[in-house]
């Protein structure tokens, strides 16, 4: 009687190739997280009379980038999500903390409450913050549309408005996400800039 031996090594083969493949095919498709961080250079342009109280009431961002992968648009306009690239936690809250921090620096004060964080004091200020679009656009270039709204504590009076459209100077790679997040940062860094500026020039009466 014939023993077949010689399937088993066979199928031992299939199987050793197999998971061997699948290492190899897994090389490169290592989950890599990203956050907005605040910038180095943010220190005032010029020192404030007094620490300002601000209070980030709320930061919107649309829905679509509320996922965790991070989302780019291609050249038809289509929204496309990257499967191992990620944000590292919730954009909104890493952009609302990161709001924070930059305000605390470019103002000079250390009060700076969000809704994760709120502040002990009465706010001189509170801001709300709706960013529209944040993202490679399919010009290859990151755009970052916001508007906020910015009110003394008060109430007396009308709010007032601003907006801003930024857009990298570059076009960055559709798989190069180092390059694109870096580029987030910086235009990120711009817009809380200017949303610095807004209150400094409000406090001052411009």
């Amino acid at each position: 009687m014939r023993t077949d031996c010689a399937g088993t090594p066979t199928l031992f083969a299939i199987l050793l190739c197999g998971l061997l493949a699948g290492c190899i095919g897994g090389v490169g498709n290592t989950h890599v997280y990203y956050l907005i961080d605040p910038v180095a250079d943010a220190a005032p342009n010029q020192p404030a009379e007094r620490p300002l109280a601000i209070e980030i009431q709320d930061l919107h961002i649309p829905q679509y980038l509320e996922k965790f992968q991070i989302a780019t648009r291609d050249e038809n306009n289509r929204l496309k999500y990257a499967e191992y690239k990620q944000w590292g936690e919730n954009l909104r809250k890493n952009l609302t903390r990161t709001l924070a921090r930059n305000l605390e620096a470019m103002l000079g004060t250390q009060d700076v409450g969000t809704p994760q964080n709120r502040s002990m004091s009465a706010p001189d200020y509170r801001l709300h913050v709706h960013i529209e679009q944040f993202e490679r656009d399919r010009d290859a270039r990151v755009r970052l549309i916001a508007r906020w709204q910015l009110s003394r504590s008060s109430g007396a009076e009308v709010p007032e408005m601003h907006n801003a459209n930024l857009m990298s100077e570059l076009e960055i790679d559709a798989a190069d996400y180092d390059a694109l997040v870096a580029e987030m940062q910086s235009l990120y860094g711009e817009l809380c800039r200017r949303i610095a500026e807004s209150i400094r020039a409000h406090e001052s009466g411009e």
